[in-house]
């Protein structure tokens, strides 16, 4: 009877416990937090979890939350400062006579770990810019690097826990050019190597979707095609605010673009990043368990034009198609209302666009100064008659010279004609802009303009060998490419609308798609402005305002539109604060579940 009595006791009070329990979701029987779990959906990923390798966006999201950045890190207002594992950085120049400081050294601070529990220390940074500078084993395995184009030379002082590197050129951009590199766990590479008997750039790619990282999250579970499973990384310093991560488990799932909306509503996943079309926007915004933050991309869709090739190397060609080109209608067909044009390639996302006292993502003075290949009626609508009126204005003036090429478009009584048949631009797409680009650029459309308009539709990946300039010259016909472009924290226009970035087609892939002569000079001088200074800050918006002004006049490039994203989550979700250069990856780290 005593032994009965004392288990009644034991059981009730165990009754009691898990009454108590449920006064809050959050809490165990054992009184300590439930853990948290967010489902990210996403399209799917490679598992190429390292960089230099394909670098898909969804891959990035993952490498993101491993490593969190590298000796620099981004803020959420788009700039860059030290890591929370830098106790120090010194710029010096290498002679008084040097340009500006192109020596830099940083110290690591004591005590360090990566996510597995193996130190971290300045080693590991030499390492993973020794890794990456081997441009030859690197290529081996199919990746790529341009370290070796910044970065003379880079000395370990491990006694003091330091690097220094000596820079080739110091550019603009050299903070995410050169420090934004990932650091590598070179204990755990190179012990990888050693029992492979193979490179530490063949483990790590035979190795891609087990990374070790210093970020604020490490992967628990990869399933190929399916999800990333991600637990916190206990040896996390922070990110630039010192903030640490609260969700306890990230999973990231790869869901179909058919249901990931659905799932989203029902609550089968908890967020979705960079929701673009009308139907999925009206469709979260109308759910009351979800919460969005919306944005305009930092970058967006445009059709390239080959400058160098057919009638399309012809300025009034390009602009006058522009004309043609009726981007309020082709935007509401492939988005929806969601979506601004741009004229030039620039995103509302960069401060060079903006004069003092102005508000980031707004149209700015700067913009409005610019060309716009849209022409509207009063009522804000595309003017037919004059966007015509424009069109023909700019093939009559081309086709009244004679030098060159030019000598090659006449006219005949109404009719433009090229090389004596009608004027034709030949338009490579992708299937996905098929719809659009169609009841866009009708036959009675082409009809009226005077420029026809041949579109075919392909996989991106023979696109791309044309876009690129890397098919058989021989077999060149395209004028003008569907694409899409994403811009980071900084710009350099030099990397891809330099002449020394541009081959000629059919020897091998051009940086240089437009395959435009842009201004050198304005190019050098926006490349070269001196980060570290006032003065050189200013120099490069400058320059860089003047080479936009050139690039919207000639138009080189047709941008068709910029999304306004959505990021969509549950509204359990708190302190979640994504824009355009703050990516969901980043803003995880300081949100917190109810």
């Amino acid at each position: 009877m005593k032994k009965l009595f004392l288990a009644m006791i034991v059981l009730l009070s165990a009754l009691f416990a898990s009454c108590g329990s449920k006064e809050s979701d959050t809490a165990t029987g054992e009184g300590k937090a439930k853990p948290t779990v967010f489902v990210m959906g996403t399209s799917n990923f490679n598992g190429d979890f390292y960089d230099g390798w394909t670098n898909s966006a969804y891959d990035a999201n993952v490498r993101r939350l491993v490593w969190g950045g590298g000796l620099l890190v981004p803020t959420d207002k788009g700039e860059l400062v030290d890591a929370s594992f830098v106790e120090s950085k010194v710029l010096t120049k290498s002679t008084p006579e040097a340009p500006a400081e192109d020596i830099w050294t940083f110290k690591i601070k004591e005590g360090m770990k990566f996510s597995n529990g193996d130190s971290f220390t300045a080693k590991d940074v030499k390492f993973t810019y020794d890794f990456y500078m081997d441009k030859e084993a690197l290529e081996a395995t199919g990746a790529t690097s341009s370290l070796h184009e910044y970065v003379e030379s880079v000395t370990l002082d491990e006694a003091n826990n330091s690097v220094t590197f000596k820079l080739k050129d110091v550019i603009f951009t050299i903070d995410s050019s050169a420090f934004s590199m990932f650091i590598l766990d070179s204990k755990n590479v190179l012990a990888g190597a050693e029992k492979d008997a193979i490179t530490p750039q063949q483990w790590v790619k035979a190795n891609m979707s087990t990374p070790i990282g210093t970020g604020p999250y490490k992967i628990v579970e990869y399933k190929e095609s399916q999800y990333v499973k991600m637990a916190i990384n206990e040896f996390y310093e922070g990110n630039f605010a010192g903030e640490k991560p609260n969700i306890d488990t990230l999973i990231i799932q790869n869901v179909p673009s058919e249901t990931q909306v659905t799932q989203l509503v029902t609550g089968e996943i908890d967020g979705l990043a960079g929701l673009v079309s009308e139907a999925n926007i009206e469709a979260v915004k109308g759910s009351s368990n979800l919460a969005t933050n919306n944005y305009f991309r930092h970058g967006g869709g445009q059709i390239t034009f080959h400058a160098d090739f057919g009638a399309s190397q012809l300025m009034e060609v390009r602009k006058a198609f522009a004309y043609e080109f009726d981007r309020i209608k082709f935007r509401n067909l492939f988005l929806g209302k969601y979506g601004i044009a741009s004229n030039a390639p620039y995103s509302r996302n960069m401060w060079m666009m903006y004069d003092e006292g102005e508000q980031l993502g707004t149209e700015g003075k700067f913009e409005a100064s610019l060309t716009s290949y849209d022409l509207l009626d009063a009522n804000g609508d595309w003017d037919e008659a004059a966007n015509l009126e424009a069109a023909q204005k700019l093939l009559d003036t081309a086709a009244a010279k004679t030098e060159g090429a030019y000598a090659k478009l006449t006219k005949s009584g109404d009719k433009y004609l090229w090389e004596g048949k009608p004027l034709t631009l030949n338009l490579a797409i992708t299937s996905a802009w098929t719809d659009a680009i169609n009841l866009t650029l009708t036959k009675k459309v082409q009809e009226k303009f005077g420029i026809a308009v041949n579109v075919e539709s392909m996989d991106w990946s023979i696109m791309a060998n044309n876009l690129y300039g890397n098919s058989a010259k021989s077999e060149r016909k395209y004028n003008a490419f569907t694409g899409g472009t994403s811009y980071g924290l900084k710009n350099d226009p030099y990397s891809s609308w330099s002449s020394t970035n541009l081959l000629p087609f059919g020897s091998g892939s051009s940086s240089n798609t437009a395959r435009y002569v842009s201004d050198e000079d304005l190019l050098h001088k926006i490349r070269y402005a001196n980060p570290t200074t006032e003065a050189g800050v200013a120099e490069y918006k400058a320059a860089w305002r003047e080479w936009l002004v050139t690039v919207n006049r000639d138009l080189p490039l047709l941008p068709l539109y910029s999304n306004n994203y959505f990021d969509a989550y549950t509204n359990k979700l708190e302190n979640f604060e994504t824009n355009a250069l703050w990516q969901w990856p980043y803003a995880i780290v300081k949100a917190k579940l109810k």
